[in-house]
């Protein structure tokens, strides 16, 4: 079962990237000009970020869930703001997706840090 999520966590992250990435190459370097320059820098610079998170859940679990959440925490804090208070996004269908996300992510992360604890643990008697 923890492959399972971790594919889910994976693909989501994968697909997050990518799309930063295409939004990158077909539009250019800090592609989302409507927004003030610190969003744009961030959501460009996710392009990279989510990715690693996507390699470190693979090869060191525990730094892939960390980064994981701080990559979510601070997407969802930040397109809260630029929906809520900057009013540079018009549709808030994303950003409850990836609040949708965000609490999944905060449930596996706690199930997964144990699950990896426990695996680790060795029953000497």
């Amino acid at each position: 079962m923890d492959r399972v999520v971790i594919f889910v966590l994976c693909f989501c992250l994968f697909i997050g990237g990518a799309t930063h990435i295409f939004d990158n190459l077909y539009y250019g370097f800090l592609p989302y000009k409507f927004a003030p320059e610190w969003v744009n820098i961030y959501w460009t610079a996710l392009a990279v970020i989510d990715i690693v998170a996507v390699y470190l859940l693979i090869k060191w679990r525990n730094a892939g869930l960390v980064l994981t959440l701080v990559i979510m925490l601070s997407d969802v804090a930040i397109n809260s703001v630029a929906f809520y208070l900057l009013n540079v996004l018009s549709d808030s269908s994303a950003l409850q997706l990836q609040t949708l996300f965000l609490g999944f992510c905060i449930g596996s992360s706690i199930w997964l840090w144990q699950s990896k604890s426990k695996a680790n643990v060795v029953n000497v008697t």
